[in-house]
């Protein structure tokens, strides 16, 4: 399978605005007429988030919060402004320099990120991961998504959003699995698109929603909320949820 924390890395330095949320208006080329929306869409998310889990679970302690796949800060930054302190994870140093800029004078600390989160200390009050277990193989992304839950205090919480299925017909399912399970398929499939031969690619891998709830409740999370979202390329479910 295509190396997805290449991918990432590539993205990182290419297009790290548009590798977050896939948008033409979030292009290297046009982010800079769209920085506004780009963040304020970030802080509408995080508000309504935070908003949902005290009026369905009560209030929530804010002192840290982590924030993984953290990108250029677009959930990071609104996460500062309701906790004490926040930590970002990336796999891309170029994703966590331009966070770093996109944060001068907050109290967030950007580190790289690795299977085990070895640059985290201690546990956190909200753990928060969200477009970003997609591009991570199940098998991964399982193992990870078990190590931020086991960092969550009691009575803390934790939003993770997943991708649950690929809405793609049977030609563009087909590209897809040349494109991230053929070996070589990654660059033979950028040159029949007349792209460059190493342009990032990004996976959307399909959890089963089964065992990402049952590894919430292995840890705690006993009472979950869940919203269900379809476009033209997955169906994803966001869920929220306490520690007990």
């Amino acid at each position: 399978m295509a190396d997805s924390d290449d991918n990432w890395r590539l993205w990182g330095e290419r297009d790290p605005y548009y590798g977050v949320l896939t948008d033409p208006r979030f292009r290297r080329d046009s982010i800079a007429a769209h920085r506004e929306t780009f963040f304020a869409d970030g802080k509408a998310f995080v508000d309504h988030w935070l908003a949902e889990f005290e009026r369905c679970f009560g209030p929530l302690p804010r002192g840290r919060a982590l924030d993984f796949g953290c990108g250029v800060g677009r959930l990071t930054i609104p996460l500062s402004d309701h906790f004490e302190s926040v930590v970002g994870l990336d796999i891309s140093e170029g994703m966590l320099e331009e966070a770093r800029r996109n944060s001068a004078g907050r109290n967030i600390a950007y580190l790289p990120s690795d299977d085990t989160l070895s640059q985290v200390e201690g546990a956190f009050d909200f753990v928060n991961s969200v477009i970003v277990l997609q591009h991570i193989p199940v098998a991964r992304g399982m193992a990870i998504l078990a190590r931020l839950l086991a960092r969550v205090r009691s009575g803390g919480a934790c939003c993770v959003q997943v991708s649950t299925r690929r809405n793609h017909g049977w030609w563009d399912e087909l590209r897809y699995r040349i494109r991230h399970a053929v070996p070589g398929g990654q660059p033979l499939m950028n040159l029949l698109e007349r792209r460059s031969v190493d342009a990032p690619v990004m996976q959307m891998n399909e959890y089963a929603l089964d065992d990402v709830l049952a590894l919430l409740r292995s840890h705690g999370f006993e009472h979950m909320l869940l919203r269900y979202e379809r476009d033209a390329s997955n169906d994803s479910v966001t869920i929220l949820s306490r520690r007990d």
